[in-house]
């Protein structure tokens, strides 16, 4: 899959997180001006805390989605990270 697609779909999760928040996710666009999607979104997948938003995409599989569906882009850990948080939702915060 293209790298265009891929960022397309991040814009996507970030405007629906916006709207589900009411609010400008200017954390978030600040990770993702200065990581770039590939990082934020494997730092997300990986980190222990689960952000406000974070759980507001969780509950729509949004973020794991692109992670395994663009797998390509990601570190296995990240992978292995989202899988787990799509097989095992009800074990998360």
């Amino acid at each position: 899959m293209s790298e265009g697609l891929f960022r397309e779909e991040v814009e996507a999760a970030v405007k629906l997180y916006e709207k589900a928040i009411r609010y400008h996710a200017s954390r978030t666009r600040q990770m993702i001006a200065e990581l770039g999607e590939i990082e934020t979104l494997s730092r997300l997948m990986i980190s222990p805390d689960l952000q406000k938003g974070f759980k507001v995409l969780r509950d729509r599989k949004q973020l794991e989605a692109i992670v395994i569906r663009y797998r390509e882009f990601f570190q296995s850990d990240a992978i292995e990270a989202a899988q787990w948080r799509l097989d095992h939702p009800n074990d998360l915060l």
